[in-house]
C-alpha cells in the first residue's frame, strides 16, 4: 500500500485511490482478527476512528452551494444540511479527506499493535526505502530524457519529479527515505556489538546489504534535490551534513586507525558523487530556485518584508486567512479543503485570478490549513493521536542507536518542511510518515535481558 501510492501519483489522483482504500480495509480485517486486544486497547486507534467518523459527518453533510446575496451585495454559501455539525463545500472533496486518512489510521494502528516482530519491521523498512530509492531513480531518468511529460504520458506545465507532480513534495518524501536509510545504513555499520565480539574490529555481516543501502542513501538525496525546492534543497543540504557527521564521529569510537581512514574517504567519495550527479542533471534547476523571483503583478518589491514576503510565496497572507477562515467556524472548520472556497475573502483582489494557478487554493503551512478545515475538534483529535504515538518512541525498552536517531531526524524535518509548505497534503508522504513513526519504537526495541547486558556499555 504504502509503495503503490508512492508511485501512483504520490496519491494525489483521486481515481486511483480506491486502491490503497480497499488495501487499508483488508489490513484492518487483518489486524482486528489476530490483535483485536491490543488493537482496542490503543488510544490511537479510537482517536483515529473518531477521526475518520469526523470526516464522515462532514462528507455526509456536504454540498454548499454558492449564491449572490443582493441585500449584502456580496457572494456567499447556503448553510449545509444539518447546521451546527461538521460540514464542507463539496462531497467529492470531503470523500477525499477520508481516503487519505483512513490508510493513514489503518496503518499507524497496524504498527502500534505490535503484530510483526521486530525482524519483520526493520525488513519493511528496507523494502520501504528500496523502493523509494528505485522511485528516485525512475526520476532521474524522466528528468534525463527531458520529458515534459509525467510518466511520459502526462504533460504538465510546472516541474515535476518522479511520480510527484508538485516537485515541492519530492523534497520531503525523499528526505525522510534518506534519513531512515541512514539509520538502516548506520546500524549495519557502525554496531559495537560487532566490535566489541571481534575483538575491536568491526567486521560487516551483510556487505551486500550495506552496498544496497549505500545506493538507496544517495539515490535518495538525490531525488530530495532535483525536487528543485529552495527549503527542501537546504533541508537536504542540512540532513548531508548531519549524516556526515554522525557517521565519522559514532565510527572514530568503534573503528581502528585504518577503518576511520576507510570511512573518511567512504564518506568524501559518496558526497563527491551525490554532487556531481546532481550538477549534472539540475544545474539549470538550481540556479533558477535560487534567483530572486518577480512578482506576478509585475510590482517591483519596495521594503524589506514585501521582497521576504515575495521569497516566501506570499505565505504570511495566506497563513492569516486560514486563521481567519477558522475563527469563523472554530470549532469544526470549513470542511477537506473548505480553505479554498473561502481564501478570496480575506486576500487582497490582486490574487483572485492567480488562485488556482499558483497553487493558493493551499495555505501552504499544514498546521493552519488542517485547522481551519477540521477545526478544534479535528485538530485535536489529531494532535491527540500524534502525541500518544509520538510518547511510544520515548518509551521503555527503546534503544536510540543509529537508526533511532536519523530516523526521528527525517521525522522533524518533514515537520519542519510543513510549516512553509504542504507535504502532509500529500498522501504518499503522509503514510510513509505515519508508518515511520509508528514503526521506530518496535524496530528500536531490545529485550530487557539485552538492556542489562548493555547498561554499561555503548547504546
Amino acid at each position: 500500500m504504502l509503495a503503490y501510492t508512492a508511485w501512483a501519483w504520490a496519491g494525489l489522483r483521486p481515481s486511483y485511490h480506491w486502491a490503497g482504500v480497499a488495501a487499508s480495509v483488508v489490513l484492518l480485517a487483518v489486524v482486528l482478527r489476530h490483535a483485536f486486544r491490543a488493537v482496542v486497547r490503543d488510544p490511537v486507534f479510537w482517536l483515529g476512528l473518531c477521526f475518520t467518523g469526523f470526516l464522515l459527518v462532514q462528507w455526509a453533510n456536504a454540498g454548499r452551494e454558492q449564491y449572490f446575496d443582493v441585500g449584502y451585495h456580496r457572494w456567499m454559501y447556503t448553510a449545509p444540511r444539518w447546521p451546527g455539525w461538521p460540514s464542507a463545500y463539496a462531497r467529492a472533496e470531503a470523500w477525499q479527506m477520508v481516503t487519505w486518512f483512513f490508510p493513514a489510521w489503518v496503518v499507524a494502528a497496524s504498527f502500534r499493535c505490535r503484530l510483526m516482530s521486530r525482524r519483520e519491521v526493520r525488513g519493511l523498512l528496507f523494502f520501504l526505502v528500496c523502493q523509494a530509492g528505485a522511485l528516485a531513480l525512475f526520476g532521474m531518468v524522466q528528468l534525463a530524457s527531458g520529458t515534459e511529460a509525467i510518466y511520459w504520458v502526462q504533460p504538465l506545465k510546472g516541474h515535476f519529479f518522479a511520480s510527484f507532480t508538485y516537485g515541492n513534495h519530492a523534497a520531503p518524501y525523499f528526505v525522510l527515505a534518506g534519513a531512515l536509510t541512514a539509520g538502516l545504513l548506520y546500524n549495519e555499520v557502525l554496531d559495537a556489538r560487532l566490535a566489541e565480539a571481534n575483538g575491536g574490529r568491526a567486521r560487516l555481516r551483510r556487505p551486500v546489504r550495506v552496498g544496497v543501502l549505500l545506493a538507496v542513501l544517495l539515490l535518495c538525496l538525490a531525488g530530495a534535490l532535483l525536487g528543485f525546492s529552495r527549503t527542501g534543497i537546504i533541508l537536504t543540504g542540512g540532513l548531508v551534513i548531519c549524516l556526515a557527521g554522525y557517521g565519522l564521529v559514532r565510527g572514530w569510537m568503534i573503528l581502528p586507525p585504518a577503518g576511520r581512514l576507510n570511512l573518511a574517504a567512504l564518506t568524501v567519495a559518496a558526497v563527491g558523487s551525490l554532487y556531481f550527479a546532481v550538477a549534472s542533471l539540475g544545474e539549470r534547476g538550481f540556479r533558477q530556485e535560487f534567483t530572486l523571483r518577480e512578482s506576478f503583478a509585475g510590482e517591483a518589491p519596495k521594503t524589506l518584508w514585501e521582497r521576504i514576503e515575495l521569497e516566501l510565496g506570499y505565505r504570511p497572507k495566506f497563513a492569516r486567512a486560514a486563521v481567519d477562515i477558522w475563527l469563523e467556524e472554530p470549532w469544526f472548520g470549513a470542511g477537506g479543503w473548505g480553505y479554498k472556497y473561502r481564501v478570496a475573502d480575506y486576500v487582497p483582489e490582486k490574487f483572485w485570478d492567480n488562485l488556482s494557478r499558483r497553487g493558493w487554493a493551499n495555505t501552504h503551512v499544514d498546521g493552519l490549513q488542517f485547522l481551519a478545515e477540521f477545526g478544534v475538534a479535528g485538530m485535536g483529535l489529531l494532535l491527540a493521536a500524534l502525541a500518544a504515538m509520538g510518547a511510544r518512541l520515548f518509551g521503555p525498552g527503546v534503544r536510540r542507536g543509529a537508526l533511532w536517531t536519523m530516523g526521528v531526524k527525517g521525522l522533524l524535518l518533514v515537520g519542519v518542511f510543513s510549516l512553509i509548505d504542504l507535504p502532509f497534503r500529500c498522501p504518499a508522504i503522509l503514510l510513509t510518515w505515519v508508518a515511520v513513526l509508528g514503526a521506530l519504537p518496535s524496530a528500536c526495541t531490545v529485550s530487557a535481558a539485552t538492556r542489562r547486558s548493555e547498561s554499561t556499555g555503548w547504546k
